[in-house]
């Protein structure tokens, strides 16, 4: 363990004081960086359940439109392929 004079510790924290300022700056800036995040989120999020309380329940899962639009996409693919 060192023994600083007053005068030693005095100039170390002349020197440390403004690195750890600028340490403390960063950190409440990300804090505050964070908290618009999570504002942002819960927004978005509160859109979400909007959308879900005043939709429609699916009569089908999507699988057959979904089956549909490969179909046509290899049709034009193999179309284009021809040409």
């Amino acid at each position: 363990m060192s023994t600083l004079t007053p005068k030693e510790w005095f100039e170390n924290w002349k020197r440390v004081a403004p690195i750890l300022e600028e340490i403390r700056a960063k950190e409440l800036q990300l804090m505050d960086q964070q908290g618009k995040q999570k504002e942002a989120i819960r927004k978005v999020m509160s859109m979400c359940d909007w959308c879900i309380e005043r939709s429609e329940p699916r009569q089908t899962s999507g699988l057959v439109e979904q089956q549909r639009r490969f179909a046509k996409a290899r049709i034009n693919k193999t179309n284009n392929d021809v040409q």
